[in-house]
């Protein structure tokens, strides 16, 4: 006989949710919902009516509680559309429909927007196909193998980088740009107008006019600070980036420069965040940079970061 555990996360969820609220009706919401129609969701649902009513609310509430915030999370359904489509292209247009019955809807539009528009026609037509739990199962654990996961607690709790996990993908590049101008504003303040004029050549229009003024207002930091900057801009090969990649590039560089090697588990969020082209240049820095981050050190690229958030926020809201 199935049990509540053999069925996916999506399924557990919708059936304890509806015994917990609908009581001895919830089986007549089974033919509603797709996560319902099936044999398997059936036998499920009537062993949880079968509990005592007295402690069956109690029970309910425990296994929800649990299914949300023990194991792990699966970065597939979190991730950018762009390492979804990567991972699944050459697959067929069913495979590609079951997915999308997991993910969320607002990504699936964006996900769907990148494929040929023979294969959307096909995929639309099979999205009502409803596979049997053991193949959904099979297909579902193939899909997550190709990707990282991260323990439910941390993604839940991720600690001192908390505010930059609940950034939108655009406001994590927002502060990237950001870290990227900081950085090179401290490293050129006190550099002759050659070296400067030769930095700001190499950006755009707008990022040189901004790089300029917080050159020209100065700031307040250490020689120190100032020469692990240059230090930092110069271990890059700036001369290798193209314009549009460069401020981001070097944003990217000071954030990895924030973990510690306590902080790994936590990488996968933020490069599966990010579209592919941006999450590896991330991943690149993190490997590189982690492991010879100096935890002091570490800690005052954190508190940057979250000077670097706050000016940020106005533009947030």
């Amino acid at each position: 006989m199935t049990e509540l555990q053999d069925l996916s996360e999506r399924q557990q969820a919708f059936l304890l949710i509806a015994a917990l609220k609908e009581g001895d009706r919830a089986p007549a919401l089974l033919d509603c919902i797709g996560e319902g129609r099936t044999e398997d969701a059936r036998q499920v649902l009537d062993a949880l009516l079968k509990q005592a009513k007295k402690s069956r609310p109690e029970e309910l509430q425990r296994a929800l509680v649990g299914l949300g915030s023990e194991g792990k999370v699966a970065l597939w359904s979190q991730a950018d559309p762009g390492w979804i489509i990567d991972s699944l292209r050459g697959e067929s247009p069913l495979v590609w429909a079951l997915v999308f019955r997991e993910l969320p809807r607002a990504k699936v539009g964006r996900v769907l927007a990148e494929l040929p528009k023979e294969m959307r026609k096909f995929v639309k037509a099979m999205a009502n196909n409803v596979p049997a739990d053991q193949v959904w199962a099979h297909l579902k654990k193939a899909l997550e193998a190709r990707f990282p996961t991260v323990s439910r607690e941390l993604w839940d709790h991720p600690g001192e980088f908390e505010n930059f996990h609940r950034l939108s993908a655009d406001q994590f590049l927002l502060l990237m740009r950001e870290l990227g101008l900081s950085e090179m504003a401290v490293a050129f303040a006190k550099v002759d107008r050659t070296a400067t004029r030769a930095i700001l050549h190499r950006l755009g229009v707008e990022e040189a006019k901004e790089l300029r003024n917080r050159i020209k207002k100065g700031g307040n930091d250490s020689s120190e600070v100032m020469r692990e900057a240059q230090m930092n801009i110069l271990s890059l090969e700036v001369e290798k980036l193209k314009t549009e990649e460069l401020t981001l590039e070097i944003g990217f560089s000071v954030f990895s420069r924030a973990f510690g090697q306590e902080h790994s588990p936590l990488t996968p969020i933020f490069v599966y965040k990010l579209p592919p082209r941006y999450g590896y240049v991330l991943k690149r820095y993190l490997d590189l940079n982690i492991p010879r981050n100096h935890p002091e050190k570490a800690q005052k690229i954190r508190e940057r970061l979250n000077a670097a958030l706050e000016r940020l926020r106005p533009q947030f809201s």
